[in-house]
């Protein structure tokens, strides 16, 4: 199987939306129309791969149901890159190798270690909450959490929703990864799964049944959903409002999900007391964070960094200073370059929490020097390996 195995290309119109509507690539019709036969026909395609930035507002702009322009330019991305660099499969977890995440766990305390350990048993509870890779870097937090405390935990750390895989990698790591984390899954006896981070909801809820073909036997919702529903229960009540102005960064897979996700995370953040402020390109036209850009050159300078000089510029045209990012993938990647631009980055789900109560000791911020440093041991060993 491929990416695009599950879309009938034979249907496509070739009126070339997808390609026109896009926000990074803005092309006219012939353009559009000219790059879309390329693709389909697995001719190169430069004018895409060397500017497209692999979020998935595409697949939102096709007006062919269950066609995936994003999937399509993926995989001929992948095709004319060729083998996977180390540097990306290193950043993959979930296949049982090495990799930056088992590297940094090594680095746990004693308490972190267990804490983990306890996580890789198979909850008994009919609703459990479900941690993915970085949202083990707050274990602690969480396993100490009033607000998430009716919930059991439940995260073996050689799991993973297969993100980095699908959208680095390839199809086949990608697969390896899917299916020991579907393996794991079968044990579960459950109603529903509440995703801790964003991306393991949408890969669990949205890229497992419309590309890969599974769909899980429970109901899957995000974190966010859950604390808004015990919020409007009265099982929740802000005890430390969060006062402060921040632009509202969207996480690309946002185009992904029901609109009532991105319109939950908007009445959490005004409910804990953030007053928000929309950038020029939000929602549909949402601009990426710029980490997937790695996918066309691991150039950062020529990729992310030319990414995230736009996402910056809006925010300073909204008047913002302080920006609220939801997605701990775009927190570490704007990380790197939030100060050259005088942004402050506010991670919320430490926010949100921290709003209704909890006492949140490690925030994902204090990991940024041990994710650098776990990277930086490995990376020039990977520079060249394939």
């Amino acid at each position: 199987m491929a990416y695009i195995d599950r879309c009938d290309w034979s249907r496509c119109t070739e009126c070339g939306q997808c390609l026109m509507q896009c926000p990074v690539l803005e092309m006219d019709k012939p353009a559009a129309v000219s790059a879309i036969r390329k693709l389909i026909s697995g001719a190169p395609a430069p004018e895409v791969f060397e500017k497209c930035t692999f979020c998935f507002n595409c697949n939102r702009y096709c007006p062919v149901e269950g066609l995936r322009p994003h999937e399509l330019i993926l995989q001929r991305a992948l095709e004319h890159r060729g083998k996977v660099p180390g540097i990306l499969k290193y950043l993959a977890n979930g296949r049982g190798r090495t990799n930056l995440f088992s590297d940094m766990y090594e680095k746990f305390t004693a308490e972190e270690k267990q804490i983990l350990e306890k996580w890789s048993v198979v909850p008994d509870q009919k609703e459990i909450l479900w941690i993915g890779c970085m949202g083990k870097l707050s274990c602690r937090d969480i396993d100490h959490s009033n607000v998430l405390a009716p919930l059991a935990k439940f995260g073996p750390p050689d799991l993973c929703c297969g993100e980095l895989a699908y959208r680095l990698c390839s199809w086949e790591m990608y697969e390896q990864t899917a299916q020991r984390t579907l393996d794991v899954f079968s044990k579960l006896n459950i109603d529903r799964m509440v995703c801790y981070c964003g991306s393991c909801y949408n890969y669990f809820s949205s890229i497992l049944p419309r590309v890969y073909g599974v769909t899980l036997p429970f109901k899957i919702i995000s974190m966010y959903q859950w604390l808004w529903e015990r919020f409007e229960k009265g099982e929740l009540q802000v005890t430390a409002p969060r006062s402060f102005t921040a632009a509202i960064h969207e996480s690309c897979y946002v185009t992904e999900l029901e609109d009532d996700f991105a319109d939950c995370l908007r009445r959490l953040y005004h409910t804990a007391g953030v007053e928000t402020v929309e950038l020029a390109h939000h929602g549909d036209c949402n601009l990426s964070c710029g980490a997937v850009s790695a996918v066309r050159s691991l150039n950062v300078l020529s990729s992310i960094f030319k990414e995230q000089r736009r996402k910056y510029a809006e925010v300073s045209d909204a008047g913002a200073s302080q920006i609220a990012v939801n997605c701990p993938g775009c927190y570490v990647t704007l990380s790197f370059s939030n100060w050259l631009y005088g942004k402050k980055l506010r991670y919320m789900p430490d926010e949100l929490l921290a709003a209704f109560g909890d006492d949140i000791t490690t925030p994902l911020g204090k990991r940024l020097p041990m994710i650098m440093t776990t990277a930086a041991r490995r990376f020039p060993g990977l520079m060249f390996s394939r």
